[in-house]
């Protein structure tokens, strides 16, 4: 058996932070596999990477601006307290109505 005669090289982590940090040309799942290899961390004041272009991020963008709209009656005029329906009401009305009259009945 013949042995493959190649070099070799060590990469030190700093090198490897130093060109992540530069290369803009790699997927996220390149970027991953390079920073799980040679154990280099994110840096946590870096700007996050925007993952969704086009049609998805239009449809994300309603999304929340939809879920922002129906936050926002309950945050500004209610106090966080939960906005109660006009049918709910009668509901537990009549609930209640038939609760007290099986325990009336039960006298």
């Amino acid at each position: 058996m013949e042995r493959k005669l190649g070099t070799t090289a060590t990469i030190a982590p700093e090198e490897v932070k130093a060109s992540l940090s530069k290369e803009r040309g790699l997927t996220a799942e390149e970027e991953k596999l390079l920073r799980m290899s040679n154990a280099v961390s994110v840096d946590p004041d870096a700007p996050l990477a925007k993952a969704t272009a086009g049609e998805l991020a239009d449809e994300l963008l309603l999304m929340e601006m939809d879920l922002f709209r129906a936050h926002r009656p309950m945050v500004s005029g209610r106090r966080g307290r939960p906005s109660t329906t006009s049918a709910a009401a009668p509901a537990d009305a009549r609930a209640k109505s038939k609760i007290i009259r099986a325990l009336r009945r039960k006298r």
